[in-house]
């Protein structure tokens, strides 16, 4: 027997990634085998989980992927405790309780929601904004709430006495202006620039004030056994070198388990400061490349060699900040040139949200007339000039809802793929690379 739940929002903005890294820690620190999830697309949050779980945590997006396979990811990875935290609020999503929602994810998995409420500016109001939650949809299993930034232990009993008969109440977190993780443009900062120590506050405010017991009982359910499956390894030998530091950390784990189990050899190295390894393919991901422009300019040598290495047919693909470093310029400053243009960080979000696309032309990863889907987030601007492999159906992209760049081997894109929705485009950049 497991545990398993949604920590769900009313909003945006409510603490639940506070809230679900005080749980992931508190349940580590009980000597529970802990497994967290998000819901959605996401490198920011599953980040901080993995640093509170020391396991990578693993996004479940029902927009992104097929149904079966973000069920059988769930099923495969799921532990003892398994902590899924949700996207936004509640029934955000394509649609109102939609695909890519909270709602529409636990109710695939049929796992109960705990309801994360801001109750700093409530009180009596309280009992009219769960019960609009948990009323909304009858068929969602939601097993309580937990009251967050409660003003003191009078605030606190009149969030209880309006709550009484409507909704579980697994506790109630006091406010606490020094539990909160610094931001910046993109979101949350990574767990590799956070201090431990705020885990510890997290966990200890949890621990105290959550009745977690009440919550393992109330949140108790069978997970079925994953159906096995494997791909078959039909490019061993190819090493693909993927780019992986400060500037460049934005993969989904399964991305790069998808190619290791097609047969490919993860060749780890930072642009930062490495010189460039010996690979038949790369892959640059996401990430802050705008941060580290200085950095990234001064290391010529890596840069000059990865630009002979395309040249003379390696596969290269590149995501977001990929995208951002392939160009002649990125804050003024040199970058790898692979296209003629420039990219410049913007104060205003550029992008966010999902992404479906058709490809116009063969590329690196797609044939002609294939649709997919994926996700954009970012506050950058690009002027290239480029052909363009991807029209986007839904989204923004680089220009007039165009993206992907595309010139040979090469194929950079504000686009984001999971590969467990495009397996196939993971495939075609591993034989392009043999």
């Amino acid at each position: 027997m497991s545990s398993a739940f949604a920590v769900a929002g009313t909003h945006s903005g409510v603490g639940k990634t506070s809230v679900t890294l005080g749980l992931i820690s508190a349940f580590c620190r009980h000597g529970f085998d802990v497994q967290p999830f998000k819901v959605g697309p996401d490198f920011i949050d599953t980040s901080l989980h993995t640093l509170a779980a020391e396991k990578s945590s693993r996004n479940l997006d029902t927009f992104m992927m097929p149904n079966s396979a973000v069920v059988h990811s769930f099923r495969k990875n799921a532990s003892e405790v398994n902590i899924v935290e949700g996207v936004m609020g509640l029934f955000d999503g394509s649609s109102a309780g939609g695909p890519g929602s909270t709602s529409n994810l636990a109710k695939l998995l049929d796992i109960p929601v705990i309801l994360v409420v801001d109750a700093s500016k409530l009180a009596g109001s309280v009992a009219a904004l769960v019960h609009g939650y948990k009323t909304f949809d009858p068929s969602l299993n939601l097993a309580g709430v937990i009251l967050n930034r409660v003003g003191s232990s009078r605030h606190k009993e009149l969030l209880e006495d309006a709550l009484r008969g409507i909704t579980h109440i697994f506790g109630a977190i006091p406010r606490d202006e020094s539990m909160r993780i610094p931001e910046r443009h993109l979101g949350l900062y990574m767990s590799h620039e956070i201090d431990c120590t705020l885990l510890n506050g997290f966990s200890k405010l949890v621990e105290a004030n959550i009745d977690l017991d009440s919550l393992l009982e109330a949140t108790e359910l069978v997970i079925p056994d994953a159906e096995h499956k494997s791909r078959l390894r039909v490019v061993d030998g190819v090493k693909v070198g993927v780019a992986m530091d400060e500037a460049f950390c934005f993969y989904y784990p399964e991305n790069l388990e998808v190619l290791r189990e097609f047969g490919a050899e993860i060749v780890p190295f930072s642009p930062l400061r490495d010189s460039l390894p010996d690979a038949d393919a790369y892959y640059l991901g996401g990430g802050y490349p705008e941060l580290y422009s200085e950095q990234l300019a001064k290391n010529a040598s890596l840069r000059e060699a990865l630009a002979v290495t395309i040249q003379r047919g390696s596969p290269f693909y590149a995501e977001c900040g990929g995208l951002l470093y392939c160009l002649e310029q990125l804050e003024g400053r040199d970058m790898l040139g692979v296209f003629k243009g420039s990219a410049k960080l913007t104060k205003r979000l550029q992008a966010v949200g999902y992404v479906e696309a058709v490809s116009v032309r063969d590329c690196l990863l797609f044939r002609k007339g294939e649709r997919f889907r994926g996700h954009e987030f970012h506050y950058s601007a690009v002027r290239v000039k480029a052909e363009f492999a991807y029209k986007l159906l839904k989204g923004v992209g680089i220009a007039n809802k165009k993206d992907g760049i595309v010139r040979e081997n090469v194929l950079a894109s504000y686009t984001h793929l999971h590969a467990l929705g495009n397996e196939k485009a993971f495939l075609r950049f591993l034989e392009a690379a043999r």
